[in-house]
């Protein structure tokens, strides 16, 4: 089932990254704050994608450690794919 989802989740971070990107412009894309950013504009568009019912606090735990586990591999992999993969499964 988790497979069903990752390709909702991967289209739904690929969108988040865009908004991020229009809404925080002023700051040339430097925000170092973007998991709370991202977890709010998720916490209620996530749920319509994948199973995930957590909260965003838990989104903002999640985001931080896929940030960290992704910078940690020498991944081709692109970023929301990695994401959506691990997300799929929670």
């Amino acid at each position: 089932m988790t497979a069903r989802f990752e390709a909702g989740i991967e289209s739904l971070l690929t969108e988040t990254a865009a908004a991020h990107r229009e809404a925080s412009h002023v700051s040339d894309g430097v925000d170092p704050e973007w998991p709370l950013w991202y977890a709010t504009y998720l916490a209620e568009r996530l749920p319509d994608v994948s199973n995930f019912m957590g909260t965003r606090s838990e989104l903002v735990f999640w985001l931080v450690r896929l940030a960290e586990e992704y910078q940690a591999t020498d991944s081709s992999i692109p970023w929301a794919r990695f994401y959506a993969t691990r997300l799929a499964a929670l």
